[in-house]
């Protein structure tokens, strides 16, 4: 099935006809990234919501935006999720021998088994993230599988090279992430058994494509600077001729680059389109309205798009970096809007 056009034209770099930009209802931004080597050093198993909350605010501070909009206690869950999520990224850049990382992961793993077994079965880790997890599988029908995909799908990461075949592959292999942090949270803000559980899922899915590739996109001026290594599939390589030397050399200067990566963000904003025409059927608005916070995750990565065509498809561009006060403000927005 043909992916549907977009609403509004996005604008090729390098066309001499006027530039058409994307609709403009909120402010573009993406917040400056903090390094991911940063500890987090505030609470502890006697305060695991402390701790969760310090590592996502220090880490991931997006995310920690979109969580003031959701119920106080399943805040803290949705945090522990994040914070999950956060300690597994952290042994895949922090941790340079593969022995080290494949015994961290597998204490996950095992802490997981702990967690999801039989109440008092086997003994929990006394790791704030484990806590709160626990508590959260106790309150609410989560399940382990999506968690464990996030172990799996980073420790298979960790030994593949950056770069896949193609767009397709790396959705495929890089989706997992985002969909587990999507859909697997998706059980604190609705019952399984909710009507409109199913659609939901539907149109998380899709938006899991979109954080997908602008975490492709971000990601690229991280690989270059520390790593002398790209990450753009090798199809949009050979179809725009992008070479990696020359991106390495020059940039965003690169011969097609630009180009490859307005390709990938197409498929962004398609993705994300293509998930508003999903709720075409209540006028645009998450309904039932009390999944709205999932849905704020949207937010960041469309204006990090339009920030991006704004500055000609140059990730590299210092401005991408900048903190944007605007961000909260437009989060704040769209929750009040209840519309995606």
């Amino acid at each position: 099935m043909p992916r549907p056009c977009f609403a509004v034209p996005l604008a090729r770099p390098g066309l001499a006809t006027p530039r058409v930009s994307w609709p403009r209802h909120y402010a573009s931004s993406s917040s400056a990234k903090p390094s991911l080597n940063t500890p987090s050093t505030s609470g502890g198993p006697q305060a695991p919501q402390d701790y969760c909350a310090s590592l996502v605010k220090r880490l991931d501070p997006e995310a920690w935006l979109c969580s003031y909009f959701w119920p106080r206690r399943e805040r803290n869950w949705w945090l522990a999720w994040r914070a999950f999520n956060l300690e597994l990224h952290l042994i895949t850049t922090t941790i340079t021998q593969p022995a080290l990382a494949a015994m961290r992961f597998q204490f996950w793993r095992d802490a997981l088994t702990a967690i999801f077994a039989a109440p008092g079965a086997k003994p929990v880790p006394q790791h704030p993230v484990a806590v709160l997890l626990v508590e959260m599988r106790q309150n609410r029908p989560v399940q382990k599988y999506y968690l464990s995909q996030l172990i799996d799908t980073r420790a298979k990461l960790l030994s593949q090279p950056p770069s896949s075949a193609s767009l397709d592959a790396h959705i495929a292999s890089h989706g997992p992430l985002s969909t587990s942090l999507l859909l697997g949270p998706l059980p604190l803000l609705l019952p399984p058994s909710h009507p409109e559980t199913s659609h939901m899922s539907h149109t998380l899915s899709h938006l899991s494509t979109l954080l997908t590739t602008v975490s492709l996109l971000r990601n690229l001026p991280v690989l270059v600077s520390s790593k002398r290594q790209i990450n753009i599939p090798s199809d949009i390589c050979a179809k725009h001729g992008i070479v990696e030397e020359q991106v390495l050399r020059k940039g965003a200067e690169a011969s097609g680059l630009r180009d490859g990566l307005w390709e990938i963000g197409t498929r962004g904003m398609d993705e994300l389109i293509t998930a508003r025409r999903d709720l075409k059927g209540t006028s645009g608005k998450v309904e039932p309205s009390s999944v709205m916070p999932l849905f704020l995750s949207a937010v960041p990565a469309e204006a990090y798009l339009k920030r991006l065509e704004e500055h000609d498809f140059d990730v590299f561009s210092p401005e991408l970096q900048k903190h944007d006060w605007r961000l909260a403000p437009r989060i704040w927005m769209r929750y009040q809007s209840g519309k995606l």
